[in-house]
């Protein structure tokens, strides 16, 4: 549950998603997107239970296996206690030819409730640990519109941090964090109220012209590798905490007793990638 180095806030932010609702963004660089589809469901092989270690330094037991056809893949053993693994299956065809491969892991605010407001948040940083360190496997947070405010998926998505051996060594929780006081504020058309629906001030609103932090709906992880990376190969990372500075509805997730609501994005999911893992 603590982190041992800091990889520093990230700053730079991009304006809409590459692939709309898909959670993805590529290298940084960014553009409006159309309405999710809806992806397949991801298959998962059979294999032994994941072995628990103690304070992220444990020795796990034998892993499981996730299927991709007819090639298993080997999904390293957890060694944390109150974290969830992330773990992704890159295909033997990249998603994108430039940017490779990635599946988003997010929080979600119910669209029949109100939006996360970050207006207040300075940073959220994600606590993650490597367990397949490499040059070409990269994670990168996000944060995302959607409706009933924005039906385009405007997002803010800041560069991929590629889990090299350093600073990701291993046994090395290190912090990746995105500066959310950077992003402007307001991006203009309706307002979600207090309620998450219409009120008095949306009269002749129109929807979202620029992704905007109060009215955010989707705050996520990319886990993923760039088009480079071997097929079947697995990118798996653990996350002890997601830490959020300042004021809002959205709050710090501990992983003490569950995943916290963190679930995996079936929009574009390469094929035998797995939900969150508890551990």
């Amino acid at each position: 549950m603590r982190s041992f180095l800091t990889y520093g806030a990230i700053s730079l932010v991009g304006i809409a998603a590459l692939y709309a609702c898909g959670d993805d963004s590529g290298d940084g660089s960014s553009s409006v997107g159309g309405a999710a589809g809806q992806g397949g469901t991801a298959g998962a092989g059979t294999g032994g239970t994941a072995g628990v270690g103690m304070g992220g330094t444990g020795g796990g037991g034998a892993a499981g296996t996730a299927g991709t056809g007819n090639t298993p893949v080997v999904i390293p053993a957890s060694n944390c206690n109150g974290c969830v693994q992330l773990s992704v299956v890159i295909p033997a065809t990249p998603q994108n030819a430039t940017t490779g491969s990635q599946a988003g892991y997010i929080f979600s605010a119910p669209a029949t409730g109100a939006p996360f407001d970050l207006s207040n948040v300075t940073t959220i940083t994600w606590h993650v640990q490597a367990l397949t360190a490499g040059a070409t496997f990269f994670v990168q947070p996000f944060l995302q519109n959607a409706p009933p405010e924005d039906p385009s998926y405007l997002g803010s998505y800041p560069a991929q941090v590629f889990l090299t051996p350093t600073p990701f060594a291993a046994g090395t929780f290190v912090d990746v964090a995105m500066n959310v006081a950077a992003i402007p504020g307001g991006g203009g058309g309706a307002d979600a109220g207090a309620d998450g629906g219409a009120d008095a001030g949306d009269a002749g609103a129109g929807p979202l012209t620029a992704f905007d932090k109060s009215k955010t709906r989707t705050i996520g992880l990319n886990v993923g590798a760039g088009p480079t990376a071997p097929a079947n190969s697995v990118v798996s990372v653990e996350i002890s905490e997601v830490t959020v500075v300042g004021p809002s509805n959205f709050t710090t997730k501990t992983f003490d007793t569950s995943a916290d609501g963190l679930g995996l994005n079936m929009y574009m999911v390469p094929p035998g990638t797995l939900a969150p893992a508890f551990h």
